[in-house]
């Protein structure tokens, strides 16, 4: 597990957000699973597609990428919703903020946002586990 996380809140663009902001419903009422950045408390990565987040209500989101370098040693990132939401549910909603050196960054836009079950986190490698 690794912590300090950054937490961007930076609205990316300017307009609505295409997903709702209301983490846990989508418009037609049924159960979203959806996350604010606010909320995250940790993360790991092994690799450089995947970063396992652990919210607040303690759930844990698999966030995927197409190769985000330097994310499995980072020991701080951000997630950066677009369009002006707060929330992640799906790949439209987030891009990752890596840090890079030296003093850079590298912005990672997220291609899959899937909640885990408790099963798939306990199935999870150590080093994985947020």
């Amino acid at each position: 597990m690794r912590t300090p996380l950054i937490l961007a809140t930076l609205a990316l663009g300017a307009g609505t957000a295409c997903a709702p902001t209301t983490p846990g419903m989508a418009q037609t009422g049924a159960p979203r699973e959806c996350f604010f950045t606010s909320e995250v408390r940790s993360f790991a990565s092994s690799d450089d597609r995947h970063v396992y987040v652990r919210t607040g209500r303690d759930e844990v989101f698999e966030l995927s990428t197409m190769g985000c370098s330097n994310a499995d040693w980072s020991h701080q990132i951000g997630i950066v919703p677009r369009g002006g939401g707060t929330s992640v549910c799906s790949s439209m909603d987030a891009e990752l903020i890596v840090p890079d050196l030296p003093g850079g960054r590298t912005t990672c836009p997220v291609t899959g946002v899937r909640r885990l079950t408790d099963a798939e986190v306990t199935a999870l490698p150590e080093r994985d586990r947020p």
